[in-house]
């Protein structure tokens, strides 16, 4: 393999004809130009130079070697440029994945927040709940997925997947407002056995059946829809009631609901599911900026999380307090595992 360091010498040898001039400007001495001309020569088996006048001119196999040298050198000048620019994130992109909810209340500080310290990276975001969310991962079609879980629920992890906890979002029992268990002491599940249901995704309704199992009923489950402003307007109408996370309500409260604090109703963990194994640049920043911001207690704004910390793809369910199980620690994990 020829030397590409001594082709920068017969570039510049070319460039100014002659090897004082060239010795000069590179900070060597002739001799030593001369030397590393011979040696190439040496190399390619046939002269790359001849003397031309007071100094030298290129061969014609000098000349075709000059100009495969400057495409070389423009490709590394081209990657070092790229990888400055990925590593100093003044370029690069990341695709995200994230439910209804969380796109609106947690998704936009984060977005601005790389935007202040990265302003040259390209984001694009899909709205998809978990199970959808977790398909375009799995198929390489997005970078991040911003999902949710349940604590009768196993992660959504496996070997290609690292999960980074955002935060836990507790539940609220949301009814209309005159109804009598917005007056009661104690209100709680079995006191709506009878009413009829909303409830949103396929993994929302099977926590409320799961929930309301636990109660000693069964729900009855009329409306199903994602949008949570639609599932509160049924309820100040009277028509359903439900449960809804502090996040949705946090987004909008509906007039004439009364949204309460009861126990057992549960909460969700929300976590952003990334590929296993380095994170380009990009990717990591998006995930600092989110874990930023997780949160967590009784009011999904209140900024309360540590900013470290993660499971490990192996650690499974948490209880209805939002403590990890399985023996696991928050705090702990792999180096390589961090945002």
């Amino acid at each position: 393999m020829l030397d590409l360091h001594r082709g920068r010498i017969l570039r510049e040898v070319a460039r100014l004809g002659s090897m004082t001039a060239a010795a000069r400007a590179l900070a060597y001495t002739q001799p030593a130009v001369s030397h590393h001309i011979a040696r190439l020569e040496a190399e390619v088996g046939t002269p790359l130079v001849v003397r031309h006048g007071r100094g030298v001119r290129l061969t014609e196999a000098g000349r075709i070697l000059v100009e495969h040298v400057e495409d070389v050198l423009a490709r590394m000048d081209d990657a070092e440029e790229r990888i400055a620019a990925i590593a100093g994130l003044r370029a690069g992109r990341v695709r995200v994945a994230v439910f209804q909810t969380a796109a609106g209340g947690l998704l936009p500080d984060a977005l601005a927040g790389l935007r202040a310290r990265a302003p040259g990276v390209s984001v694009t975001l899909v709205d998809a709940d978990p199970t959808e969310a977790l398909g375009l991962l799995r198929a390489g079609e997005t970078d991040i997925a911003v999902v949710f879980r349940y604590e009768h629920m196993r992660p959504d992890t496996d070997g290609r997947f690292r999960e980074v906890v955002l935060g836990d979002d507790p539940l609220r029992l949301v009814v209309p407002a005159g109804h009598p268990v917005a007056a009661a002491d104690r209100p709680g599940l079995g006191d709506l056995a009878a009413e009829t249901w909303a409830s949103g995704c396929a993994r929302c309704r099977d926590h409320l059946r799961w929930t309301c199992a636990r109660a000693g009923f069964v729900p009855d489950i009329a409306y199903a829809t994602e949008d949570h402003v639609a599932i509160q307007r049924l309820v100040a109408r009277g028509l359903a009631v439900t449960t809804l996370p502090a996040l949705a309500l946090g987004l909008h409260t509906e007039p004439g609901v009364a949204a309460l604090d009861v126990p057992g109703v549960g909460r969700r963990r929300i976590t952003a599911l990334v590929p296993a194994g380095p994170r380009p640049p990009a990717v990591r920043a998006l995930l600092e900026e989110l874990v930023a911001r997780r949160v967590g207690g009784d009011e999904f704004g209140r900024r309360a999380w540590s900013t470290s910390g993660e499971t490990r793809p192996d650690e499974g369910t948490f209880d209805g307090n939002g403590s990890a199980g399985n023996g696991s620690d928050e705090e702990g994990g792999d180096d390589d595992d961090r945002p």
